[in-house]
Order: C-alpha cells, then sequence, then structure tokens
C-alpha cells in the first residue's frame, strides 16, 4: 500500500483513537493464493483462525479467504466456531482443536462444528452422541507423535480404535510437528515416519500433518490436508524465510507529547534512558494495556518523516516514547500518526526476531483499544 493511500486511510479514523492496526486482506489473499500454488494436486487447504485469527479479526480474515476459494477453517475453542459459523456460509467446514466436553455435544451438533478428538474421554463422548443418534458422525483423530501436548499417544495406536474406528466417520487424522520451524532438527523426520505408520493402521483415511512451517519443509510432508496459519497473515518463524510472506498488519500510533530534552534528563519509569545530547522525543499513545509489553522496551522503531526513530525508556501502559531528534519539526504535530512498523523494511516478522518472540505473539495480545483498520474487506 502506497504512503498516500495510508495516509488517507489513517486521516479518516476518528482523532480520539489513539492506535490502530492496519489489516491488509488483499496481502491476506495474495498469501492464501501463494500456499495453494505451492500444494500438490488434490492436497487440502484448512485456515487457522483460532485466536481472532492471531489477532488479526477471524470474522474479517474468514469471509476474505472464503471468497478466495477456502471452504473449511481450524478455530481452537467452541465459542470461536461459533462466531465463525455466524458469519460464513451453510458451506463452510469449522474443525474446533479443543474437540468436545461433556454437555458440548449439542452445541457442536447445532453450529454443525466438527471435533477434533484427542483422547479417549473425547472419543467416548462423540461415540456416545452417534450412537444416540443412530448414525455415524464427523470426527477428526488427533495422534500425539512426539510433541506431548494434545492428542492419543502414538505408542496406543494400534489398541482401542476399532470402535472409534466403526462408529464415526473419520474425516481424517492429524497430528502436529513440534520443531517444524528447525528444518534440520531429527524430531521432524521422527515425527513424519511416525505419522506413516498411523495412516497405514487406519488405512483409507487422509492426513493431515503439517502446519505453516511443516509446508515449508516440503512435500514429502503435505498429506492430504495442510493447516496453514501464521503463514496466511505474512509470518514463517523461521529466520531463513523472514520477508518471505506478504505482510498483512502495519501498526500506527498517534503523537501524544512532544518533549525537548537536554544532555542528562532522563525518560520514563525508572529513569533507564538517560539522554547525551540534547534531543527531541515523542510519546505515543500506545502501551502494555494495548499488548505492546514491558519487556519490549528500549527495543524496536518508529517511523516518521522518512526517519527512523529508536524506542526509549521503558514502555507504560498507555505511553511508549521515541527518539524524534532526526525528524523535521513540521511532522511533530500533536495527533499526527506513527508508523511503528513499515512494511518496506521492518515488519512485526522482523521486530519479533529483534526481541527473540513470535509476530504473532505480538498480534495475539493487541487490546479493545487498537482499533483494526482494514484494506479488502468483503
Amino acid at each position: 500500500m502506497s504512503s498516500t493511500s495510508t495516509q488517507s486511510l489513517l486521516d479518516k479514523i476518528e482523532p480520539h483513537v489513539l492506535v490502530t492496526a492496519v489489516i491488509n486482506l488483499d496481502n491476506l489473499a495474495k498469501n492464501y493464493t501463494r500456499i495453494v500454488a505451492e500444494l500438490t494436486a488434490g492436497v487440502q487447504l484448512i485456515a487457522v483462525i483460532k485466536a481472532n485469527s492471531y489477532g488479526f479479526g477471524a470474522i474479517q480474515v474468514s469471509k476474505r479467504l472464503w471468497y478466495e476459494g477456502c471452504r473449511a477453517f481450524f478455530v481452537a475453542t467452541l465459542e470461536e466456531g461459533i462466531e465463525i459459523r455466524k458469519n460464513l456460509p451453510d458451506g463452510a467446514k469449522i474443525f474446533v482443536f479443543n474437540g468436545v466436553f461433556r454437555h458440548s455435544e449439542d452445541l457442536l451438533l447445532k453450529h454443525r462444528i466438527i471435533p477434533v478428538l484427542n483422547n479417549a474421554c473425547q472419543s467416548d463422548l462423540w461415540i456416545q452422541q452417534a450412537k444416540k443418534l443412530g448414525k455415524k458422525l464427523d470426527a477428526v483423530i488427533q495422534i500425539d507423535t512426539g510433541i506431548f501436548r494434545n492428542g492419543y499417544s502414538y505408542r496406543n495406536v494400534g489398541s482401542n480404535f476399532d470402535e472409534v474406528r466403526d462408529s464415526l466417520n473419520l474425516v481424517f487424522i492429524m497430528s502436529h510437528l513440534a520443531c517444524a520451524d528447525i528444518p534440520d532438527h531429527p524430531l521432524n523426520r521422527l515425527q513424519l515416519e511416525r505419522f506413516k505408520e498411523i495412516l497405514m493402521y487406519f488405512g483409507n483415511v487422509k492426513g493431515c500433518l503439517s502446519a505453516t512451517n511443516g509446508i515449508f519443509l516440503g512435500k514429502e510432508y503435505f498429506f492430504d490436508v495442510v493447516r496453514p496459519g501464521k503463514s496466511l497473515y505474512g509470518f514463517s518463524v523461521r529466520e531463513d524465510r523472514i520477508g518471505s510472506m506478504n505482510p498483512v498488519m502495519d501498526l500506527f500510533s498517534r503523537i501524544v507529547q512532544v518533549n525537548h530534552l537536554q544532555s542528562g534528563d532522563t525518560v520514563g519509569y525508572g529513569a533507564t534512558y538517560t539522554a547525551d545530547r540534547n534531543m527531541t522525543i515523542i510519546t505515543v499513545g500506545m502501551g502494555y494495556a494495548d499488548g505492546f509489553m514491558r519487556k519490549f522496551s528500549g527495543f524496536g522503531h518508529g517511523f516518521l518523516g522518512g526517519k527512523r526513530m529508536p524506542v526509549i525508556g521503558r514502555i507504560s501502559m498507555d505511553y511508549m516514547a521515541l527518539d524524534a531528534s532526526e525528524v523535521q519539526e513540521s511532522y511533530l504535530e500533536i495527533g499526527n500518526w506513527v508508523a511503528l512498523t513499515n512494511d518496506t523494511d521492518y515488519t512485526l516478522e522482523r521486530w519479533a526476531l529483534e526481541l527473540d518472540t513470535l509476530p504473532h505473539e505480538i498480534a495475539c495480545r493487541f487490546g479493545p483499544r487498537v482499533r483494526k483498520t482494514y484494506i479488502g474487506e468483503v
């Protein structure tokens, strides 16, 4: 998006809104198309839109992905699934990672949400529901091949699954890679081989092993279904692929204060930054209440007037400070927007790399004061 169109978009935001995330759904669509193009024939893509689409807005994201041809979606919780069901056409398939819990069976059926069954307790509940209705219900079985988080242990495959196969319609079998972001990690190959053995046991049932970084490992990891999440939103979380997807979010905050410091003046709580010269700093209206955590203090940059402005001092609940000494005074007006990311060279993904965290950890934390502004909404 050009700087002119960005400014035009920002100009329309009410003056009391101090932070906005500009979410480019056109770039989301480009990422979706790119992933589809990399898949081999017959491989289905199910988009992961859990956690409010990693903080990007699940309703807007799922509607745009549906428009682009995506017909199936993963959520984490039943509540997420119900919200998406209300906003998508009847033909959408929705799968819930957390599965079925006692007394949630009727809601899953009412909203046509397919559970991922992670253990015998969940399978028993769904089988009982199927017998009660006198029909096979759709389900996904998750087998833990080495992450030891959710799913049946791979060690138990070969026992106690006859009733599952006989009573339910298994849409596919899934597992989850623990180290797909480390391409040469030996656990990737080990989990792959374990998953192949599992599929042999279940027979003519489809397989789903890979999320984003599993897809990046190559065709051998595709199987019948893939489930990208973060790559749709412009992230790879593999250092060798940083910047390989189109950035989908840029972050902006307004100037709320301009201060001119003398050498020796300190900035913010704890006086953690001391000016080593006369300098100009600005305060922008974003802090840890908005999701920009206190541990981000002293990291990152803002952009204004073609200049890069380092974050200085400690981030507080509502504010953070940037060194604007190189910026022309004409740009330093109260209420002007400062870019905290810049999709030409300083994306949320690169900021996360600098902070040794995940870009979607940052995006998921953005609070209700961060106004989401969309490009390409349908």
